[in-house]
C-alpha cells in the first residue's frame, strides 16, 4: 500500500499542526527512497510561490506551496531504472521497476540515494541550486528475515546489497549549478568518487565544496571555474559555513571522512577503505 506519510512532503499549520497538504513522491517505497533529504527551496517565480524538493530517489518535485499542486518533477541523476521516468504535471510514477524476493535486481540508483544526507545550497544572486549527484546502481536480492529483537531491536533491512557500475559505465558523482524550477544545468564538475559533502554558496559569487579525497574547491558560482583549492588531509562529509568578524569574511569547512554511505564505497572502490579518517575544522579567510 501507499503507507502514508512516508516518502511525503507535508505542509503542517504552525499554529495547530494541521494538515494543510501532502503529496507522497513515492507511494509504496521498495527502494528506500526517503523525503528526509538536505534543503527545501521555498522560491516566488513568475508569480507563484513554489516549494522545491528533492528526493532520495533523484527526481525534485517542484510544488505550489499554497496547495501542493505539481509544477514540475525533473531529474538530478543520468542514470536511473527504478522508474521508467515521473509524469512532470502529476508526480505519477511510470513504470516501476522494483525488486523482488529471493530474485536478484539491478537497480539505479543505490540505496545511498541519487544524494545522500547532505544538502546543496541556492543562490539568489545566481538563482541557481548547486548540488552533488551519486550515479551509482546496485544489486539487490529481497530476502525473507527474522527480525532481531533480543537483547535489543536490530537493523531489518530485509534483504542484501552491494554497490555496482552503472550499465553505461564507471560510477561517479557530480555537482551541478542547475535552475531549480527547470533542471537546466548551467555547469558540472565530474568526480571519480561520488561526493558526500554538503555545498555552500555565497553572495560574492563563490560556491564551496570538499570531496571525499581532501580536497575542498572554490568555483566561480557563475561559470564552475576553479579559483582555489586546499587539501585538508580527510574527506568531506560535514558542509562548510561562512560567517563575518569585524567586517572580515570567514569560510569554515570541517574535514573527517566518515559515515554509513562510506562504508558502501569500497565494493566499488577498494582503496577508499584505506583513506584517513580525521576530525579538524579548517577556517580560510577572504582577505
Amino acid at each position: 500500500g501507499d503507507n502514508l506519510y512516508t516518502s511525503s512532503v507535508l505542509a503542517l499549520n504552525p499554529d495547530n499542526g494541521d494538515l494543510k497538504w501532502y503529496f507522497q513522491e513515492v507511494p509504496h517505497d521498495d527502494w528506500d527512497y526517503d523525503a528526509g533529504l538536505g534543503e527545501s527551496l521555498v522560491l516566488d517565480r513568475d508569480g507563484k510561490k513554489l516549494l522545491v524538493h528533492q528526493n532520495k530517489s533523484g527526481f525534485v518535485f517542484v510544488y505550489d506551496r499554497t496547495n501542493g499542486k505539481i509544477q514540475n518533477v525533473w531529474p538530478m541523476n543520468h542514470v536511473y531504472n527504478w522508474v521508467q521516468r515521473v509524469d512532470p504535471k502529476t508526480g505519477e510514477l511510470i513504470g516501476r521497476n522494483p525488486p523482488r524476493l529471493g530474485k536478484p535486481a539491478f537497480i539505479c540508483p543505490w540505496i545511498a540515494g541519487g544524494r545522500s544526507w547532505n544538502s546543496g545550497s541556492y543562490s539568489p544572486k545566481t538563482g541557481l541550486w548547486y548540488n552533488t549527484a551519486m550515479e551509482v546502481c546496485e544489486e539487490v536480492t529481497v530476502e525473507k528475515q527474522t527480525p532481531v529483537t533480543e537483547p535489543a531491536a536490530g537493523l531489518f533491512f530485509g534483504g542484501d546489497q552491494v554497490a555496482k557500475h552503472p550499465p553505461s559505465g564507471e560510477a561517479y558523482g557530480h555537482l551541478d549549478a542547475r535552475d531549480p524550477v527547470t533542471g537546466e544545468r548551467k555547469w558540472t564538475v565530474n568526480f571519480k568518487y561520488p561526493p558526500i559533502g554538503s555545498v555552500l554558496s555565497t553572495a560574492g559569487g563563490l560556491v564551496v565544496h570538499g570531496d571525499v579525497e581532501g580536497v575542498v574547491r572554490a568555483y566561480d558560482a557563475d561559470s564552475g571555474e576553479e579559483l582555489w583549492h586546499f587539501r585538508t588531509g580527510s574527506g568531506h562529509r560535514g558542509g562548510p559555513i561562512s560567517y563575518s568578524v569585524n567586517g572580515k569574511q570567514y569560510i569554515a569547512v570541517p574535514s573527517g571522512l566518515g559515515s554509513l554511505v562510506l562504508g558502501l564505497y569500497p565494493a566499488l572502490w577498494p582503496e577508499v577503505a584505506d583513506f584517513p579518517p580525521g576530525g579538524a575544522l579548517f577556517v580560510f579567510s577572504l582577505k
